[in-house]
């Protein structure tokens, strides 16, 4: 099987991503996947069940699950639901990281506050999905100084995750799969500072001094994916936040995020989306003609 490694884009003046989950409707199946950011998905109405390394979780309105770095996941919405992620690239957990460039989180991890009683546990989780609500909450508003309430509410949801749910034990598993990608960080750092140019694999592999060939088989082997493949979904990503501020042609955003013109942009955004983006565009202003 052909696990699908997704690019993760932090929102624009922000350093994470936060967006309310694609399966809302119900009868929603996201395919195996994995990411280089730590993920939480906190449930606001129905339930989500995910499937982590084989293991079958079901998270019910209220709860909260982190997703660690790298760590291969799936999801089923079976009925119709609310929830919201939030994706934390691992470089914001730079004062914490071990010294092979590790962190790893749960639930009932051994934190310095993981000690606490159920009743301040329980009292964490509320805090976790407040600040969560908050922070989404914010994102569809223009209110001056709404960015600096995001922010605060976003050091807050991390202060808990590495006082109360950060581990002080790795797991082998999750901790020798990351080390695999390791390799490839300085790359795809590189790639996501520089995914508008016109930045080819044999310019790469120089970059970096590898061979096209060996540049090429790292992708394969550690990321599971073909490197057009990845400077494609990277491109697609701020594709996509371009389309929804609204202010610009399909064509000026093809150009803008690196795609030679806006019929390439269409035929890759089809085939990730199953949509063309004209379409997109107008399922987005329905939806913000209607909040």
């Amino acid at each position: 099987m052909n696990y699908e490694h997704e690019v993760v884009v932090p929102r624009a003046g922000m350093p994470f991503k936060i967006d309310i989950f694609e399966g809302a409707g119900g009868n929603y199946t996201r395919e195996p996947h994995w990411h280089n950011s730590v993920e939480i998905f906190a449930i606001y109405e129905g339930s989500l069940v995910f499937i982590l390394r084989e293991k079958k979780i079901r998270v019910e309105s209220g709860e909260f699950i982190i997703i660690n770095t790298n760590e291969l996941h799936s999801i089923r919405a079976e009925k119709a639901n609310l929830a919201v992620y939030v994706q934390i690239p691992i470089s914001e957990f730079k004062n914490y990281l071990t010294a092979d460039h590790f962190i790893s989180f749960h639930k009932k991890g051994k934190g310095a506050m993981a000690d606490l009683d159920p009743a301040q546990m329980e009292e964490n989780e509320k805090k976790m999905m407040t600040l969560i609500r908050n922070i989404y909450d914010l994102t569809g508003t223009d209110v001056p100084g709404h960015e600096y309430e995001m922010l605060r509410d976003y050091y807050a949801m991390m202060q808990l995750l590495v006082t109360v749910y950060r581990q002080e034990e790795a797991d082998d598993l999750l901790y020798r799969s990351s080390k695999a990608l390791q390799r490839l960080s300085p790359i795809t750092e590189y790639i996501k500072k520089h995914y508008a140019e016109d930045i080819s694999l044999q310019s790469l592999a120089e970059q970096f001094g590898y061979s096209i060939e060996h540049l090429s088989r790292m992708f394969q082997k550690y990321a599971q994916i073909n490197y057009k493949s990845y400077l494609s979904g990277i491109r697609l990503e701020h594709a996509v936040e371009e389309m929804e501020k609204g202010d610009k042609t399909i064509s000026e955003i093809a150009t803008q995020v690196g795609f030679s013109d806006s019929r390439a942009l269409a035929k890759a955004f089809q085939k990730k989306y199953g949509m063309l983006p004209s379409e997109y565009n107008r399922k987005n202003r329905g939806q913000m003609s209607k909040n």
